[in-house]
This record gives structure tokens, C-alpha cells and sequence, in this order.
């Protein structure tokens, strides 16, 4: 966008992003069946959860809609930690993003896939919507 780096670096505290997931409906949802597992050990899901039911996906009943009921979010926020104010001002003209991601990661930042993966493993929402809405990372 042609902004300098130096007023990037300090005019900003954090970035947040953040998508809406369907909620599973919590009358009808079930484990998540092992055809599945596969898909969801590839994403970050141990076999021990998907063992002990913890991780769901959705069924339908008369109080939701195809087992699902509401939305919530997935986010990640980007906190501008003084070494993520120091990697941008030390890039002249073009921003080291893996770097800054590295930092942030170092930090405790959670990817908008790992939000997705906390939001399966509290029970409030499956595979297919966590993968549609990360299909990015």
C-alpha cells in the first residue's frame, strides 16, 4: 500500500482475523466417525481424542438445521510485540510475513487453523467447517 514501514510498525497494536464457523447442535451431534479420523489426524487431532469421543461432527434433528445451530468465530490476533516492531522496521520494502509469524508463534499466538482445532475439541464445531475456513493455511 506505500506505507512506510516506520508507521506501520508503531501505528498499530494488533491485527486480528477471524472467521465464522457453524455450530454443531448439541441435541444431535456425534464422535466423529472413523472414516473421517484420517482427515482430522492430518489437521492437528490426536487418535487418543478422536478415541474418547471428544471430537464430533453433525447429525440433524428438529431443532437445528443439518446439525448445526448458530455460529462463533475462529481467530488468530497479532500482537505488535517489540521484536515484531523491530523485523518490520528492519525490512525496508518488503515485509518478512513468515518471520513475523514465527516471532508471533514464539509468543503464543494461535493460527486461525489452531482456533479452529480448540473450537473441535470443546465440541462446538467439526472438521468440514474448521477445514473450510482454513483452507488457506
Amino acid at each position: 500500500m506505500g506505507i512506510e514501514t516506520f508507521l506501520l510498525a508503531y501505528s498499530i497494536n494488533i491485527i486480528i482475523a477471524q472467521r465464522l464457523v457453524r455450530k454443531l447442535c448439541p441435541l444431535c451431534r456425534r464422535p466423529l466417525s472413523k472414516e473421517s479420523w484420517e482427515a482430522a489426524m492430518q489437521i492437528g487431532i490426536t487418535r487418543e481424542e478422536l478415541e474418547q469421543g471428544k471430537i464430533f461432527e453433525p447429525v440433524g434433528c428438529p431443532k437445528c438445521r443439518n446439525g448445526y445451530k448458530g455460529r462463533t468465530s475462529v481467530a488468530e490476533a497479532l500482537y505488535f510485540y517489540p521484536e515484531i516492531r523491530a523485523e518490520i522496521m528492519r525490512s525496508v520494502s518488503e515485509i518478512d510475513e513468515e518471520r513475523i509469524r514465527e516471532i508471533a508463534e514464539s509468543k503464543g499466538m494461535l493460527s486461525m487453523r489452531e482456533s479452529g482445532l480448540e473450537r473441535m475439541r470443546e465440541g462446538i464445531t467439526d472438521l468440514s467447517e474448521v477445514l473450510y475456513v482454513t483452507a488457506e493455511d
